[in-house]
């Protein structure tokens, strides 16, 4: 891998970031939660995983204000003490790109986007909005910049919000990608081309479930991945099976083909986006056995991104009455 820094460089952080381990989500306290008789009883739960201060108390209504400052500590925990953010900054692209539809869809309906806007970006949300209004682009990473016109123009002639949502989604990507090819990094160019193939199969499935047809697919797949596009228009008519040997012939790393194959069958997208997560999670797994450097932060950060998301499906599962083992079946697997 290259890089700037040797490893020593992030052995502070790495030490202080070993040492909240003892907070991260386990399978014994997500079972706990998933158990708890109350919405509220899995809520406490959190509080031993230092979600919430000392004496304060969040309603499980609330949970999502948890789960947010959760993501923006994480963050806070550890860029301020690498030696170069730019190791990093990937996993803020999105927030930023969310903003950005957030603003330009806001624009366009005459609401208010305020509510909806993330910190977790590498633009304020509020510098950024005055950017998007005022169309002035030389802050802006190029590829933004790009996705924004692109998306305006687009927008103008079909008066479809969902374009916004394509287009600037692939802007992401691209960004995502740039940014980790300039890294250096093996394990983070692996992690994004990873990351992008997962999102196309899941687009593959929902796509070939509406039957948009190869066409709609061909305008939602995103460039970047080790799967192109030719490929899946390729087995896009296949039977299921024939279609999940097909794509797991590519060697995806952490992907297993009978579990494609399973989670490829029609009403199953919710087991594929299972899949695909604990994918990521077996990818970022293999840094435990790093000590130090960038590959344990980033795999901690991914660690934090999936325990948010499992959080986030027991707590709304508890609140809408879900059963227990239905709530279980969709979890993620844990990092720790």
């Amino acid at each position: 891998m290259g890089g700037k820094y040797g490893k020593e460089d992030y052995s502070f952080v790495c030490g202080y970031m070993a040492a909240r381990d003892k907070y991260l989500l386990t399978r014994e306290r997500a079972d706990r939660m998933i158990e708890s008789r109350t919405a509220e009883d899995a809520m406490r739960v959190l509080s031993e995983m230092d979600y919430t201060d000392e004496g304060e108390s969040v309603p499980a209504g609330e949970f999502e204000s948890l789960l947010s400052r959760e993501s923006e500590k994480t963050y806070a925990q550890i860029l301020p003490f690498v030696p170069d953010r730019s190791y990093f900054e990937f996993f803020l692209y999105p927030s930023d790109y969310h903003n950005v539809k957030t603003l330009l869809k806001a624009e366009a309906l005459g609401t208010d986007p305020d509510e909806f806007l993330m910190e977790t970006g590498t633009i304020p949300p509020g510098s950024l909005g005055d950017m998007v209004r005022g169309r002035d682009y030389d802050g802006m990473r190029a590829e933004m910049a790009a996705g924004i016109k692109e998306a305006l123009e687009e927008y103008g002639v079909t008066r479809d919000p969902q374009a916004i949502d394509m287009i600037l989604d692939k802007a992401c990507y691209r960004d995502m990608s740039l940014l980790a090819s300039g890294t250096g990094s093996d394990f983070i160019k692996g992690y994004i081309a990873l990351r992008i193939d997962l999102i196309n199969i899941c687009s593959f499935a929902r796509v070939r479930e509406m039957e948009k047809g190869a066409g709609f697919f061909k305008k939602v797949f995103i460039e970047g991945g080790s799967v192109p596009a030719a490929f899946f228009e390729g087995v896009f008519e296949a039977p299921r099976e024939q279609a999940a040997d097909s794509i797991s012939s590519y060697g995806l790393r952490c992907v297993p083909a009978d579990g494609l194959k399973a989670a490829l069958a029609p009403g199953r997208v919710t087991a594929l986006e299972k899949l695909c997560d604990n994918a990521l999670t077996a990818y970022m797994s293999e840094a435990k056995y790093v000590v130090y450097g960038i590959e344990p932060l980033i795999a901690r950060i991914a660690a934090k991104e999936n325990e948010i998301k499992t959080v986030r499906i027991i707590m709304a599962g508890k609140l809408a009455g879900i059963p227990t083992e239905q709530i279980r079946q969709r979890i993620r697997k844990t990092y720790a």
